[in-house]
């Protein structure tokens, strides 16, 4: 099961990567940790835990909905804490959560401490990776997000901030593997 968790791990911090990029979060990310978590469930879990964790995870998706029509969670990041939810049937949900929020929080402090340096730097990872996927598999799918109109952290008419959240529940996420391989 420690390979699934890693596999879980590596796939919440390319969706981080995207969001912190492009603020979107693929599906296709989204829906590999869910056929990640059904494989890894099936081989490992007692049926009472995966549908404790299906459960859960509807929880989670009523609640992200309502902050979806609320406009305060964007539907990529809802998605995200959606399906990360279901790993967190083996530790604390409320750890999970608590570990996301405090993220989360940190992450905001930063962007607005420093949004304009944050910017800079997305757009030269940006560039980096253009070049780096240039001739490789996953040009196809980074030309579909790269060739998006690349987004300020800040709006220009309300100056609203953008934060993207998935960055904050990639934190959760590995809090999640950290405490299945490594904790008590």
């Amino acid at each position: 099961m420690q390979t699934y968790f890693i596999l879980f791990s590596l796939l919440a911090c390319f969706a981080a990567i995207f969001d912190f990029l492009f603020y979107k979060i693929p599906n296709i990310f989204c829906g590999l940790i869910a056929i990640l978590f059904l494989f890894g469930s099936s081989i490992f879990y007692p049926v009472e835990k995966i549908l404790h964790a299906f459960l859960l995870s509807g929880g989670t998706l009523g609640i992200c909905f309502v902050l979806y029509l609320m406009r305060i969670l964007g539907a990529g990041d809802a998605k995200f804490l959606t399906v990360s939810s279901l790993w967190a049937v083996d530790t604390n949900f409320l750890y999970f959560m608590l570990v996301t929020s405090a993220c989360g929080g940190l992450l905001g402090l930063l962007y607005i401490m420093c949004s304009d340096k944050i910017d800079i730097i997305r757009i030269k990872l940006n560039l980096f990776l253009t070049k780096f996927f240039e001739n490789s598999l996953m040009s196809a799918f980074y030309k579909r997000y790269g060739e998006l109109p690349f987004k300020n952290s800040r709006s220009q008419n309300s100056g609203k901030l953008f934060l993207p959240y998935g960055v904050a529940i990639c934190g959760g996420c590995i809090m999640i593997t950290y405490m299945n391989i490594w904790g008590s």
